[in-house]
C-alpha cells in the first residue's frame, strides 16, 4: 500500500520517517479526541498524600513517566554539575523538602569540588546511576546547573535508567541531562527548579502540578509578571514540550543527544549573554533546520542579556524579532521559566498547546503516573 499527501493539486509521497510522523500525530488525534480534551486543570493545594488521583488523560504510548511524588517519599539530591560552593544552600533545600513533608539523601557530589565541578566525572555519573539504582529513592533533583552535565553523558546507563523510571528536574546545565534522559530512555524529565533555586509558593506549585498531582495543567504568568509578554507570531500550537537553555541546547547540536525537534513545543530561556552572542546561537539553530521543525517557540527568562555597549548594539527584543516576528509558527517571549524567580515546572516530552495571543502553555496529558 502506497500512502500520499496532496498539496493543491501537488501528489507528495512521504518518506518513511515522514510517514511516521504523520501516522502517530493522526493517532494522538484520535485518542485525545475519544478520551476529551476538556479536562479540568485540577491541581492539588499541597504535595499529594498516598491517596491516588483519578484522571482520564491520556499518555503517548511512546513516553514512560515517572512515578508521582507523594508526601514521605525520598529525594535523592545530587550534583551532576558545577561546585557547591555556598553549602548554605544545601541546608535552604533540605528545610524546604522537609516542609513539603519529604525525606531526602544527599549525595556526596554535593561537598566535592574538583575545579568548577562537583567531583569528577565517573564520580558525578557514578552518583547518579547509584540514585536511579537506589530503590530507597523516589526522585532525584539536581543542585545546580554551571557547567558539567554534557561531561558525564556518555557514562551514564540508559537502559539501567530506563528500568528505574524516576522524577528527574533540574534547569540551566541540567538542559543537556534531562534531553538526554528523555532522548534516550523515553522517560519524562522535568525543567524546573534546581536545589540552589529560591522555591517561592508560585514556583512549588508549578512543581507540585508537574510531578505530584500530573494532571494537565496550564503554565500563566502571574499577574506582577505581564509586562514582558509579548506575541512575536500569533497563532496556537500543540506538540510535545522539548528545550531549555540555548547555550547547552546549541552544543548538543550534532551530538549524540541532540533532541529531536520534529513537531515538538520549543522551550528557551538564558542567562549572561549579550545580544549578539544569542543572534548568533539562533543563527546556528535556524541553519540545523530546528526552526523549520518545530510547531511553536516559548521564550522565558532572558537574565541579565543586555549588551555592554548598548549605543553598538541590537537589544535582545531587536534580535528576537528580527528572528521570529515573519515566522509561520506560534511564537511568544516573557513566559516565566529559566534564570528567574518564579519559574514553571515544565515536563519534557508532554504533549502541551502554547497560545501566543493568550500567553500560555496547557499540558494535554499526564505528566508523572499514579
Amino acid at each position: 500500500m502506497v500512502f500520499c499527501f496532496y498539496r493543491g493539486n501537488e501528489i507528495l509521497k512521504p518518506n518513511p520517517q515522514e510517514l511516521r510522523i504523520f501516522i502517530t500525530m493522526k493517532r494522538r488525534k484520535f485518542i485525545r479526541n475519544v478520551a476529551g480534551l476538556g479536562l479540568a486543570s485540577a491541581i492539588l493545594p499541597s504535595f499529594q498524600s498516598s491517596e491516588k488521583t483519578e484522571s482520564t488523560a491520556v499518555v503517548s504510548m511512546s513516553k514512560v513517566l515517572p512515578k508521582g511524588l507523594m508526601k514521605g517519599h525520598v529525594i535523592g539530591i545530587t550534583g551532576p554539575a558545577g561546585a557547591i560552593y555556598e553549602e548554605f544552600t544545601i541546608t535552604r533545600i533540605t528545610d524546604r523538602l522537609t516542609e513539603l513533608g519529604f525525606k531526602f539523601k544527599l549525595g556526596k557530589t554535593l561537598y566535592e569540588r574538583y575545579g568548577y565541578l562537583a567531583g569528577t566525572d565517573q564520580m558525578r555519573a557514578d552518583e547518579l546511576m547509584e540514585f536511579y539504582k537506589d530503590p530507597t529513592i523516589d526522585a532525584i533533583l539536581t543542585m545546580r546547573g554551571g557547567w558539567g552535565c554534557a561531561r558525564i553523558l556518555d557514562l551514564l546507563d540508559y537502559e539501567v535508567i530506563k528500568q528505574h523510571p524516576k522524577v528527574l528536574m533540574g534547569f540551566s546545565d541540567i538542559t543537556s541531562l534531562v534531553n538526554a534522559v528523555y532522548l534516550k530512555t523515553g522517560i519524562v524529565t522535568y525543567h524546573g527548579p534546581c536545589g540552589y533555586s529560591t522555591w517561592t509558593d508560585f514556583s512549588t506549585t508549578y512543581v507540585t502540578k508537574a510531578v505530584a498531582a500530573g494532571v494537565p495543567f496550564t503554565m500563566k504568568n502571574p499577574d506582577d509578571y505581564l509586562t514582558d509578554l509579548l506575541t512575536l507570531s500569533p497563532g496556537k500550537a500543540e506538540g510535545e514540550l522539548i528545550g531549555g537553555n540555548i547555550t547547552v541546547l546549541v552544543s548538543m547540536i550534532g551530538t549524540a543527544y541532540e533532541p529531536n525537534w520534529q513537531d515538538k513545543i520549543l522551550f528557551l530561556e538564558e542567562t549572561n549573554e549579550e545580544p549578539y552572542r544569542i543572534d548568533r546561537m539562533f543563527w546556528q539553530m535556524k541553519q540545523a533546520g530546528i526552526f523549520n521543525k518545530v510547531k511553536g517557540i516559548v521564550f522565558g527568562s532572558f537574565n541579565k542579556c543586555f549588551a555592554e555597549e548598548p549605543e553598538k548594539s541590537f537589544t535582545l527584543h531587536e534580535v528576537l524579532e528580527q528572528h521570529f516576528k515573519d515566522l509561520s509558527i506560534p511564537v511568544y517571549m516573557g513566559a516565566t521559566f529559566g534564570h528567574m524567580s518564579p519559574k514553571f515546572t515544565l515536563p519534557i516530552g508532554v504533549l502541551a498547546e502554547i497560545d501566543a495571543d493568550n500567553f500560555t502553555i496547557k499540558t494535554l496529558e499526564r505528566s508523572v503516573s499514579v
